[in-house]
């Protein structure tokens, strides 16, 4: 069994760094730095530099808006790729040194991060209409920081799905289910059936972000609305833990990374939920499938329906000697021409890529009923929470829920060890 845990040390190093560079940002600020609000005419310059946090699939994307933007203005784009294992590290790393790029992409919890340290440019500095009015609500919360300064927009997106095999349940007599509790009686009666692990989760099944899922659909959140409070104790949040755990102990759910086209090609897994990178490795990586399989929305718990929203967040380093321009291609990103040549891009490289646009999405290359699907499980999206601390946080909270699944510790305990961690690094 493969089971990740996080390791608390490499924490606290990077709380020790984060405060380090604290300092440095701030007298970089104090000087000056990038923060002033030039324009693209007064910065005059012929390049700016992406830092990307992904993968190599991803970077003709960004490349297709680089090749309009300097059709347009005449400044180049480079994109540099970096993977997400070193990413956090290297972009804090460059905000101490002032070396690095002119825009970076992470997670999307980074943004509030760095630009609390004083690493990123507020980019309401520059016109940001175009930017409010395209992200959708669930997601914009996460990217506001609390004193409404906003260091970050998505990239793009990725969010929970669930996919089943329509055959398997078509020859059961079971509908797609849109309640826990139709889950729950889908889940019984296959494995009635002899289907011994009929639920399957693909993206960090012991996770925080799977668990975020449950304790949203039961009205549960991690701060309160003003981010004055750590509410993870709660028992809305009790209930939803309760529900998600008890997938892994009562429902053979796996607690290690499954192989999603194996086992769904094998009819192993019935049901799985994972990311919506899942949408080509069903259809590219597994074309006996073709037919068998579609997608859906979480089923609802008993206060909301929803899922986690992720992607990547992008913002303007406060050292870029060309904030205003960099503000420019951000908005181009945002743009119809943007979104499009992202797209097309992107159908021509059999990539799915999700715009920050959910207008968009009907214009991807999935069929019709995976689009519809996406379209509805967008309207109810949340992302992370925007609270300071959070991002530092997040791996001991992420022990703490890994210690109910693996070692059954109670949840009430669990939460209070949360609550702990996520009080120590609450900030204000």
């Amino acid at each position: 069994m493969i089971v990740t845990v996080i390791s608390r040390s490499k924490r606290f190093s990077a709380a020790a760094a984060a405060a380090a560079i604290a300092l440095t940002a701030a007298a970089c600020s104090d000087a000056g730095g990038g923060n002033a609000a030039t324009t693209m005419e007064e910065e005059d310059v012929d390049a700016i530099t992406v830092w990307h946090t992904g993968d190599a699939s991803q970077q003709p994307m960004i490349e297709a808006v680089g090749k309009l933007f300097e059709e347009e203005t005449g400044v180049a784009v480079n994109v540099e790729i970096i993977d997400w294992a070193d990413a956090h590290t290297k972009i804090l790393t460059a905000i101490q040194s002032g070396d690095g790029p002119d825009i970076f992409t992470g997670g999307l919890s980074w943004g509030i991060e760095f630009g609390e340290l004083g690493g990123l440019v507020d980019l309401r500095q520059y016109d940001t209409e175009n930017l409010e009015s395209n992200v959708i609500e669930g997601l914009w919360k996460s990217i506001e920081s609390p004193g409404g300064e906003l260091y970050g927009v998505p990239l793009n997106m990725t969010t929970y799905s669930m996919f089943y095999r329509t055959d398997i349940l078509e020859a059961e007599g079971i509908a797609v289910p849109t309640t826990w509790d139709e889950m729950d009686s889908a889940i019984t009666k296959l494995q009635g059936a002899g289907y011994d692990t009929p639920f399957a989760a693909t993206w960090e099944p012991i996770g925080w972000l799977d668990w975020f899922n449950y304790m949203h659909q039961a009205r549960g959140s991690l701060y309160s609305e003003d981010c004055s409070e750590v509410t993870v104790d709660s028992p809305e949040v009790v209930a939803g833990t309760e529900y998600w755990a008890k997938r892994f102990s009562e429902q053979n759910v796996p607690t290690d990374q499954p192989d999603l086209g194996a086992g769904f090609s094998a009819g192993e897994y019935v049901f799985a939920t994972g990311g919506s990178w899942n949408y080509d490795t069903l259809s590219v990586g597994f074309p006996e499938l073709e037919g068998k399989w579609s997608s859906a929305p979480l089923p609802a718990g008993p206060a909301n329906a929803g899922s986690f929203i992720g992607g990547n967040v992008m913002g303007v380093m406060a050292q870029s000697a060309a904030p205003g321009t960099s503000a420019a291609f951000i908005d181009m990103v945002y743009s119809d021409a943007g979104v499009d040549a992202m797209l097309a891009t992107a159908a021509e490289n059999n990539v799915l890529w999700l715009p920050p646009r959910t207008d968009k999405v009907m214009d991807t290359h999935l069929d019709e009923a995976d689009k519809t699907a996406l379209t509805e499980i967008f309207e109810t999206s949340v992302g992370p929470p925007n609270c300071t601390g959070w991002e530092p946080a997040s791996p001991n909270v992420q022990l703490a829920l890994q210690s109910i699944v693996l070692e059954g510790v109670p949840v009430e305990e669990a939460l209070a060890t949360a609550k702990t961690e996520m009080e120590a690094t609450l900030q204000g």
